[in-house]
C-alpha cells in the first residue's frame, strides 16, 4: 500500500506515523509514507498557498491551483513507476492499481471501522488535508473521492484527522499486527465494544479478576467475552446495541450478566 499526504505541515504526519506499531509497519516495508509540501505548489515565490473568500467571511481559504499541482505531481510520480515508457501506454500494473483520493473534513462521512476495512483494500490513498478555513470548492470537485471526518467537532486542520485514518486502516494491514485475531476481537470491528480485560495481579486494590478467566475453560471464557461485549455495548452504545441480534439463550446469559453485575 502506497499512502500519499498532501500537507502544509509533512513534519506532523511523519512523526505520528512514523512511531510506534506503524513505524515498525514502515521500516519492514508493509506501506510506504510520501508526504507532499503543498506549499512547494505556490502560487508565487513567496509561498502563497491561500486567499480571502469569494463573498466575504472570516479567515482565509487555500487555493485550488496549489493543491491541484501537489496532487497532480503524486499522479505523474504513480504512472511513471508504473510505466517508465510513456510511449509503450499503460501498463497492466497501472491499470490494475486501486486508487482514491480522500479530503479530511468535518462535513464528511463519519469514520468507522468499516470504513477503514474498505480503504484498506486500496493499493493507493492520497490524504488532502485542508487548513484555514478550508478549502477552495472546485479543486475538491476535481480531484476528490470521497470526504471523511472523524466526528463531528472541527480540527484546526486535516492532519490529526489523517492520522486517525491512517493509523486504522493500517491496523488491517496484513503482517501490521501479529495476527489477525489482533484487530478481529476489538472494538467495533463485530458491531460490538470490546469486553473488559485484566492482567496481573490476579488482585489490585481489593478488585480482583473473574473467576472464569482463570479457569482455563476457554469455552467457558469465550463465552463469558461475548456476553460481557454484549453488555459493555447496550451500556455504553445503545445504538449499537439495537442493531445486534440475539437468541433467546443470549438474551438470558445477557440478563444474568447484568444481574451478576449489580
Amino acid at each position: 500500500m502506497k499512502l500519499t499526504v498532501l500537507t502544509l505541515f509533512p513534519e506532523l504526519i511523519e512523526q505520528i506515523i512514523g512511531s510506534s506499531i506503524t513505524g515498525r509497519a514502515r521500516d519492514a516495508g508493509l506501506f510506504t509514507l510520501e508526504t507532499v509540501q503543498i506549499r512547494d505548489f505556490a502560487v508565487n515565490r513567496y509561498g502563497k498557498v491561500d486567499d480571502y473568500c469569494f463573498g466575504g467571511g472570516t479567515g482565509m481559504l487555500m487555493m485550488a491551483e496549489p493543491i491541484y499541482q501537489a496532487w497532480r505531481s503524486v499522479q505523474n510520480k504513480t504512472a511513471a513507476a508504473a510505466d517508465p515508457d510513456p510511449d509503450a501506454g499503460q501498463s497492466p500494473q497501472m491499470a490494475a492499481c486501486r486508487s482514491r483520493t480522500i479530503y479530511l473534513s468535518p462535513r464528511g462521512a463519519v469514520f468507522t471501522q468499516a470504513h477503514a476495512a474498505k480503504l484498506a483494500q486500496y493499493d493507493q490513498l492520497i490524504f488532502l488535508c485542508g487548513h484555514y478555513e478550508g478549502v477552495d470548492q472546485r479543486v475538491l470537485d476535481e480531484i476528490v473521492d470521497e470526504e471523511i471526518s472523524i466526528g463531528d467537532y472541527v480540527l484546526t486542520g486535516g492532519e490529526l484527522a489523517a492520522c486517525v485514518v491512517i493509523d486504522a486502516l493500517l491496523r488491517l494491514v496484513p503482517g501490521v499486527l501479529p495476527d489477525e485475531s489482533a484487530y478481529t476481537r476489538e472494538s467495533h470491528t463485530a458491531g460490538l465494544l470490546e469486553y473488559p480485560q485484566y492482567t496481573r495481579p490476579a488482585e489490585w486494590h481489593g478488585h480482583v479478576v473473574p473467576d472464569v478467566l482463570l479457569s482455563g475453560h476457554q469455552a467457558n471464557i469465550e463465552r463469558w467475552q461475548l456476553t460481557m461485549a454484549r453488555l459493555e455495548t447496550m451500556c455504553r452504545r445503545p445504538d449499537l446495541f439495537n442493531r445486534i441480534q440475539m437468541d433467546a439463550e443470549a438474551w438470558q446469559q445477557l440478563i444474568d450478566a447484568v444481574q451478576r453485575e449489580k
